[in-house]
């Protein structure tokens, strides 16, 4: 009798066996099952950031990218600009160079000319100086010639001075407001208080020697 009970407990054993490992296999498998699951969601919430930043890094490349290419357009526009101007200030000296020797005639006579005033003589003989550098060059001998007249008869000449000291070859002192005649100079009245402040040291000398006299009457 035992020989007959003992296969059916032994396959009920192993029946119990097969389902309690089921069970732990079934568990095991829910687990790493919940595991993957959090980590897709963690992988996703990753992958989206990382989207996020990817648009944001690409929006603010784009907008680097519009910056430089306005500023290229805008650099490109003024580079033509000062090309245009450049070719109309080189084609309008050609024209004067042109036109030089006619103009020289006709200021040298006023130059020459015996009814001519000391002013109209400067200005004619300024006049030819500055002509004659357009044409030739700021250190033109000639031209500087022309202009050292025009001082000759005029030494308070703004034009004739600042003229000479374009070039750099000769120098020439001018007055503080003929500086304000050139751009990007700096303007009178920043010169002035420097001029002015060396005559404030002399009051007190000159009242004495003015009191003097009147001491004496």
């Amino acid at each position: 009798m035992n020989t007959k009970v003992t296969p059916k407990l032994t396959q009920e054993k192993a029946l119990r066996w097969a389902a309690q490992g089921l069970t732990v296999l079934l568990v095991l498998v829910a687990a790493v099952a919940v595991m993957l699951y959090f980590k897709i969601d963690e992988l996703e919430a990753t992958l989206s950031q990382a989207r996020a930043e990817s648009d944001k890094a690409a929006q603010a490349a784009a907008a680097a990218r519009k910056k430089l290419q306005d500023e290229l357009n805008a650099a490109k526009t003024k580079s033509a600009a000062l090309e245009q101007r450049q070719r109309e200030a080189d084609n309008m000296k050609t024209l004067l160079a042109k036109m030089e020797p006619q103009l020289a005639t006709a200021l040298e006579a006023v130059v020459n000319a015996k009814t001519s005033k000391p002013d109209a003589r400067a200005a004619a003989l300024t006049g030819l100086g500055v002509i004659g550098q357009i044409a030739r060059g700021a250190n033109n001998e000639a031209a500087l010639a022309a202009l050292e007249r025009a001082l000759g008869i005029d030494k308070a000449n703004c034009v004739a001075g600042l003229a000479v000291n374009l070039g750099g070859a000769k120098k020439v002192e001018v007055a503080p407001d003929c500086q304000a005649l050139l751009p990007g100079a700096p303007a009178a009245s920043e010169a002035k208080p420097a001029a002015e402040a060396k005559p404030d040291a002399a009051p007190a000398g000159g009242a004495g020697k003015t009191a003097a006299p009147a001491a004496k009457g």
